[in-house]
């Protein structure tokens, strides 16, 4: 009888029960959580919809671009193909992947450049072979050399290990500063590798690592 007579003259006040009152600030802290979860989600959507599009843009950028002849090189599949770089009056070097008996002339033409009577003919049918560079130059010369060993390896050409520097035999997985010193040792006192097998007669390379590290080389001129 105590507890209603409280009760009531509570109510007659316009005060609630502390039961009544404890259920309102519980459903408080409830609405509040519930709209911070719905903020987060809705900044989560958001944010993954921008990373979508961005994703998007990156890949299909290269459809946006007009095409340029450096772009989608003349490219041949099969064996017998040719990874070859044309630079232009000192310009950056672009590579082209040609049948493997191209000649200049071929690469002139994968790369869009005509006018080629302005060249010693000669020099226009000299046959083409992996690893090689052409230089044009603004005088209307053409000379044909070798990448550099940074880009051949970075193609996955084998480099001419009796010309290999320091730097370029530890671009090698596998190789580091101790055996590479080891290997230009060898090939100054031995005068150079006659056959790749010669690398096994270097302590720390036998016949398994040997097995790894004969892709990246080939046993060429000394000088």
């Amino acid at each position: 009888m105590m507890h209603l007579h409280w009760k009531k003259r509570n109510n007659l006040h316009g005060l609630k029960s502390p039961e009544h009152t404890e259920r309102r600030y519980l459903k408080s802290i409830f609405v509040r959580l519930k709209m911070r979860i719905s903020e987060r989600q809705r900044d989560g959507v958001i944010i993954a919809v921008v990373i979508a599009v961005i994703i998007y843009t990156l890949f299909n950028a290269s459809f946006l671009l007009p095409p340029k002849a450096y772009d989608i090189p003349h490219r041949e599949t099969g064996r017998d193909q040719l990874i070859v770089g044309v630079t232009v009056k000192e310009g950056s070097q672009e590579i082209y992947w040609l049948p493997g008996n191209s000649k200049v002339y071929d690469l002139l033409n994968a790369a869009g450049i005509g006018n080629h009577e302005k060249f010693n003919e000669k020099t226009l049918r000299t046959q083409l072979s992996t690893g090689h560079a052409v230089s044009i130059e603004s005088v209307g010369t053409i000379e044909v050399g070798e990448m550099d060993n940074t880009r051949k390896m970075a193609l996955h050409i084998p480099i001419n290990i009796n010309k290999a520097t320091l730097e370029d035999l530890m671009l090698v997985p596998g190789i580091g500063e101790v055996t590479a010193l080891r290997i230009i040792q060898f090939r100054e006192t031995s005068g150079g590798f006659r056959t790749l097998e010669d690398l096994m007669k270097i302590r720390g390379i036998k016949e398994k690592k040997f097995a790894h590290l004969k892709r990246y080389f080939y046993a060429g001129k000394i000088s």
